[in-house]
């Protein structure tokens, strides 16, 4: 006797799996249908792409902040490093100082929201502020002893631009150092203006800079030139900061060492600060990068009012070109009997400067980028500074503070059209601005040796959160 069922048998289970079951490969395909329109449905946008609102970035606390200082001159004291905000500890970030070339770092000893000399490197250096250190944080280098030379360090940032830098080998010459903060490689493009034009020939295109180094490039080599030149530095990959050092030798005086600070970009209204009430051989320099002519008048923004000196003439500025011109005898002089901003308005958007010699010592006052909010910048020390406050456009106060002294802030009015000044401690080491309007500022040093003068910089608290969603066809 066989066990194999029957014929009928098994005709019978088929047709009763034909009858009440499903195939597996339906099954699957049904499930892959259904999972694919529930994600679907999750993922797809309830409103229209084209009626969804904008929204604005978010904004956290900075959590990490580098700064590139020059390197010292001839007889600088320490390196001066501030921070000006408050809140937090010691303990809840790092200080450190790294040299712009190489990976050898240190940790600063400098109390949260304090300023003062730390010991660094005499070389540039990299200082770089974490977690609660990071936000508000600024520095300079100073000259010697009774030489208030005074360099600014500079964050990374993807355009900077320099007005009046040398190029003639000797009589005055200017040295580029650029920076990178991070550890992968970033590229920088220059671009340089003469009194003849842009020069196009020079190669200045696509410097690649290492990840945790720097590269210095001599002006008198890659474009030597009589005349000063503009620069402008672009940044194509990663981030730089950028610095310039400047040589000059006076008419019948001595060779000197100095920093030249950066110029806010080219504008149809400029504001230089800080004048100084007497000195020699100033001439303004101004930059048009654009494809078109165009005119400069000047006025000065006094202590009282805004004024345009009477005769003063129009600067012609042609395009593509760097104009050098003497400031008139008469501007000189009314300059003189206050303390003054000078407004430089033009027809074409310009950068200027003006590079005058005081007490034998070179000083470079460049138009100034506009503030709001707060702003600050590090003190040499010592006797003859003053801060000067210009508000760009409506009326508004100023908090001025000095860390570190046993003293109360002073609130001034910042009123349009006049300048304000307000006395600087001796022995104050830094100076936090926090402005309700529009302004821009300096700190001018004059002593017996010579002077300085020191931009207000915008202090960086907060870093921007992208509103990121996808986009949908």
């Amino acid at each position: 006797m066989t066990n194999t069922p029957s014929k009928g048998r098994r005709v019978a289970t088929q047709q009763a799996v034909r009858k009440g079951g499903v195939p597996p490969t339906l099954v699957v395909a049904l499930v892959a249908i259904l999972a694919s329109a529930g994600a679907l449905a999750i993922q797809q946008p309830t409103e229209d792409p084209e009626q969804r609102a904008v929204v604005a970035p978010a904004t956290r606390p900075l959590t990490s902040l580098s700064i590139l200082c020059p390197a010292a001159v001839q007889g600088s004291p320490d390196l001066v490093i501030g921070q000006g905000t408050e809140g937090g500890t010691a303990d809840d970030g790092t200080l450190v100082s790294r040299a712009a070339e190489g990976e050898k770092s240190e940790d600063l000893d400098l109390a949260p929201g304090g300023a003062g000399p730390v010991d660094a490197s005499r070389d540039a250096v990299v200082v770089t502020g974490t977690g609660t250190r990071a936000p508000g944080l600024f520095g300079a280098r100073f000259g010697g002893p009774g030489r208030p030379a005074a360099g600014q360090c500079a964050e990374p940032s993807g355009e900077r631009w320099f007005v009046g830098v040398g190029a003639a080998g000797g009589l005055h010459e200017s040295k580029l150092l650029l920076a990178n903060p991070d550890t992968g490689p970033a590229v920088a493009d220059l671009s340089l203006w003469s009194t003849t034009g842009e020069l196009i020939d020079v190669a200045s295109r696509g410097l690649t800079v290492p990840g945790h180094g720097s590269t210095v490039i001599d002006l008198a080599e890659l474009a030597p030139n009589r005349d000063e030149l503009a620069v402008q530095v672009t940044v194509s990959r990663g981030r730089v900061a950028a610095s310039v050092s400047d040589d000059y030798t006076p008419l019948e005086g001595d060779p000197v060492s100095e920093w030249l600070p950066p110029t806010a970009a080219p504008a149809t209204t400029q504001l230089v600060p800080g004048l100084p009430r007497t000195m020699d051989e100033p001439k303004l320099v101004l930059a048009n990068p654009g494809a078109d002519a165009g005119r400069v008048t000047l006025q000065v923004v006094g202590e009282r009012s805004t004024f345009t000196p009477s005769g003063l003439k129009e600067i012609s500025v042609g395009s593509g070109e760097v104009v050098v011109a003497d400031l008139p005898p008469k501007l000189v002089k009314q300059l003189a009997e206050e303390n003054a901003s000078l407004r430089i308005t033009s027809t074409v958007p310009v950068s200027g400067s003006l590079r005058a010699v005081v007490s034998g010592d070179l000083v470079h006052l460049p138009a100034v980028e506009e503030l709001t909010g707060d702003s600050a910048t590090a003190l040499p020390g010592g006797a003859g500074s003053v801060l000067t406050l210009t508000p760009t456009d409506k009326a508004g106060q100023a908090r001025v503070e000095f860390p570190g002294q046993d003293r109360d802030p002073e609130t001034v009015r910042l009123t349009p059209g006049t300048t304000t000044t307000v006395p600087i401690p001796a022995k104050a080491r830094a100076v936090v601005v926090r402005g309700t309007t529009a302004y821009v500022g300096s700190v001018r040093t004059i002593t017996p040796k010579g002077a300085s003068v020191l931009p207000l910089q915008a202090l960086d608290v907060e870093q921007l959160i992208p509103d990121v969603r996808p986009e949908w066809p």
